[in-house]
């Protein structure tokens, strides 16, 4: 019973190492496709925002999304919501929204109605 019990963790263990390596190369692959843009698109602009108190938002804009990239915040894709004027794009939870209209931008972080990034204009 005991060699048994041995072939069959050892078999177990061969098995998980497959499907790990197999999840991580799989994680590669989808992580290059995102960054050469395949998944999302082709890019439709690509803009420097200047805002109050010296911070920047590198936006870059596809179909349904936007990649931002805040000077002293996080690098995220944010998908295209709803919104009544101007283009709109939020995470799950909200919690980060960043709003454009014309060549003006602004980002609100966390459950505020307060933005973090104000008076956004595109740099020339």
């Amino acid at each position: 019973m005991k060699i048994e019990f041995n072939k069959v963790t050892k078999l177990s263990q061969i098995v998980a190492i497959i499907l790990f390596v197999s999840v991580f190369c799989l994680g590669l692959y989808l992580g290059k496709l995102i960054s050469s843009n395949s998944i999302l698109g082709s890019e439709i602009s690509n803009v420097n925002f200047n805002c109050e108190n010296n911070k920047l938002i590198h936006a870059i804009f596809y179909n349904n999304f936007v990649y931002i990239d805040l000077s002293n915040g996080p690098k995220v894709f944010l998908p295209h919501t709803i919104s009544a004027s101007g283009a709109r794009y939020a995470n799950n939870d909200e919690s980060l929204v960043f709003w454009n209209k014309g060549n003006t931008a602004f980002v609100t972080e966390g459950n505020t109605n307060i933005n973090t990034y104000n008076n956004c204009i595109v740099n020339n």
